[in-house]
């Protein structure tokens, strides 16, 4: 009876197996949305820091409709690495997250690298499910925005050691953020 009993609860699970493979395969497939860029990076005045600047951003994507659609990446410094001075604009058009829908909204901190890059993988992992942890907690709270942006300063300065934070920024994915703080400004493109 025993065996008769697994071999049952065997053949059940294949085929509830088989079956939620059908619906996953029988589900329309997600729409491909276009890679979130940072397209151009105008620095109206360096930071305070000794020698050309070396920015870079890290931004959390989030569904305004769905608390577990999010998305995290991190673009620079790059090319821009202390190459970066006053009046100058780069264009590096450069992809910082794939499949963002324009209704979607972001959150980003620009921060200045000095000495090195200060933020490994498993770092970055640990930024990015702390930010989908407080939208979880936030979703549906007027303050969602506000405890985003306070979430993603902490943890900038929780896992960086000598690089500064300049400034967060809540925006759309199509728009041109301007981000001051640390003696410096500067105007930053994201879209498509």
């Amino acid at each position: 009876m025993t065996v008769n009993i697994r071999k049952l609860a065997l053949s059940l699970a294949l085929t509830g197996l088989a079956v939620g493979t059908s619906l996953i395969l029988a589900s329309p497939a997600q729409a491909a949305y276009p890679a979130l860029r940072v397209l151009a990076v105008h620095c109206v005045e360096e930071t305070s820091e000794n020698g050309d600047d070396s920015p870079y951003y890290l931004v959390f994507a989030a569904s305004p409709t769905n608390p577990n659609a999010t998305a995290f990446g991190k673009w620079g410094p790059g090319y821009l690495d202390n190459n970066v001075s006053t009046d100058e604009i780069h264009y590096p058009n450069a992809t910082i997250i794939s499949n963002v829908p324009s209704n979607w909204f972001l959150i980003s901190i620009m921060l200045e690298e000095d000495d090195g890059n200060d933020l490994s993988a498993l770092e970055l992992q640990n930024i990015s499910n702390n930010m989908y942890n407080t939208y979880q907690a936030w979703f549906g709270n007027p303050f969602v925005t506000t405890q985003l942006r306070a979430t993603l300063w902490s943890m900038a300065d929780d896992y960086t050691y000598n690089d500064d934070r300049v400034a967060t920024a809540y925006h759309s994915p199509g728009s041109t953020v301007t981000y001051t703080g640390d003696g410096g400004q500067y105007r930053v493109r994201f879209g498509y």
